[in-house]
């Protein structure tokens, strides 16, 4: 083999072996989603109604139906209505056309629940904040110690409906949210957010 050759050989084994490097290193294209794209709440409250939205990338309608294991909710005109507590499981489906393939099922499952309970007593914070809660039927009372934040100690009142908690802090309009076990009071005052654990 004439030097020419043998250079010659290297060079498409270099070439050979970058090639391979870099067909081995290259990004795997990726795939536009194609489906359907269904959002929905993990838990709602009984007696309530939501209307659920899906869409398919395709632009086709979908068509939601409950599922048989579905027990706690009715579907009527694409509103469902949560009738007693337990599993509200829907399915969402698109049927495909002379362009689109049908696009694989989507299920949902909403927790349907009691509305969580307002627990008396002294609520805390990570911060160190305090708030002594007083209640009576739906509605609320108590002092807020708030001197770890900066606000020293403040007074409240309010009304409880189901998970949505209505409050005058401090002379202030504000709105709160109860998790669903009721176990946490998530609000925001004077832009910062306030987490709230409830009693032991």
């Amino acid at each position: 083999m004439t030097l020419f050759t043998r250079t010659r050989a290297i060079a498409l084994l270099l070439f050979g072996t970058g090639a391979l490097l870099a067909t081995a290193c290259a990004p795997e294209p990726t795939t536009p989603y194609y489906g359907i794209i269904f959002n929905a709440p993990a838990n709602v409250y009984v007696y309530r109604t939501y209307t659920p939205k899906a869409t398919a990338t395709s632009g086709l309608p979908v068509t939601l139906t409950l599922d048989a294991s579905s027990t706690a909710c009715e579907l009527n005109e694409g509103v469902l209505y949560f009738a007693r507590t337990g599993p509200c499981v829907v399915n969402a489906n698109q049927a495909g056309d002379a362009n689109n393939p049908p696009a694989r099922q989507v299920q949902r499952t909403l927790m349907v629940r009691e509305c969580p309970p307002l627990i008396a007593g002294i609520w805390t914070t990570p911060l160190g904040a305090t708030a002594n809660i007083q209640v009576s039927g739906t509605t609320f009372s108590g002092t807020a110690d708030l001197t770890s934040l900066g606000f020293g100690t403040v007074s409240f009142n309010g009304l409880v409906s189901c998970e949505v908690v209505n409050m005058t802090f401090n002379g202030t309009p504000l709105v709160g949210t109860l998790s669903f076990d009721g176990k946490v009071l998530a609000s925001n005052y004077s832009g910062l957010d306030i987490v709230l654990n409830a009693p032991a």
